[in-house]
């Protein structure tokens, strides 16, 4: 099987991302049902029972569900993310202390962790969710044929430190939250407005955009090949504006990018790595 990405849903109503290879298929979030998740899995032609774990960004309901505890305890699926996180879910949700007890909240916390054939690399990102908010680098593969994707989803700037995690991934999977305008514009109360478009909120589509420009300018020339932008507003962006403001990508002449938009509720597309 070649390795693959595949984003199941992205938005504030469910988050989940694919990344599988011939040994492992890892959930990025699981803030959906598991019929969703069937479907979406469907879609790339598995099913609930190759799921190998869960990679957990933060603790919001939509990157875990409470469907995706259930998941875990029915189908013995491990759900990694940092002690913090862990600890918190543990307090808030009842039933997350029966994955704990059963040995499947795994704590990642800096180092290295190998998942099958996959090194997970987990870094922060500035959120303003409970706990701590993780961006994920996934890395597979023999040294000449080593395939990277990184993952920031929800993040309201781009660190420095950030930035260095995703250089020279084979596919970057970046927020691309809201328009400003269609954001100021909206009906959503001003300090939901602030919050959202704070430092740690959501990026905009520009703000995004220019990360991207970043991470392709300073990556190795040809590296990068994919974009996935992710969790797009459902009120204050569209799939048209998001990807118009990744425009500098089209105009590359060497090395082009392919670029793409993950919806809530259409799963796809499968990206291969």
């Amino acid at each position: 099987m070649t390795s693959f990405i595949c984003p199941l849903a992205s938005g504030s109503l469910g988050n989940s991302l694919l990344v599988a290879t011939d040994r492992t298929r890892l959930l990025v979030d699981m803030g959906i049902s598991r019929k969703r998740l069937a479907e979406g899995l469907k879609t790339a032609g598995l099913a609930l029972e190759d799921v190998s774990a869960i990679l957990l960004t933060h603790t919001h309901s939509d990157h875990i569900s409470a469907a995706a505890v259930g998941f875990s305890l029915a189908r013995k699926v491990p759900i990694y993310s940092t002690e913090e996180n862990l600890r918190h879910l543990a307090a808030a949700t009842p039933h997350f202390r029966k994955v704990a007890a059963a040995g499947l909240a795994r704590p990642i916390n800096g180092e290295v962790v190998t998942i099958g054939d996959v090194a997970v690399e987990a870094f922060e990102v500035p959120h303003d969710s409970p706990g701590s908010c993780l961006g994920f680098r996934l890395t597979t593969g023999p040294a000449r044929r080593r395939r990277a994707v990184a993952v920031a989803t929800d993040l309201g700037h781009m660190p420095a430190g950030c930035l260095d995690q995703v250089l020279d991934a084979d596919a970057v999977v970046l927020e691309s939250n809201h328009d400003p305008d269609l954001l100021r514009e909206s009906s959503r109360p001003w300090d939901l407005i602030e919050r959202i478009a704070g430092p740690h909120g959501h990026l905009s589509n520009e703000t995004c955009a220019e990360a991207v420009a970043e991470i392709v300018g300073r990556s190795h020339p040809g590296k990068v090949r994919h974009v996935v932008l992710a969790h797009l507003s459902r009120d204050c962006n569209t799939p048209r504006l998001a990807l118009a403001a990744q425009a500098h990508l089209a105009r590359r002449r060497t090395h082009p990018v392919r670029l793409a938009a993950a919806a809530q509720y259409e799963p796809g597309p499968v990206i291969n790595l």
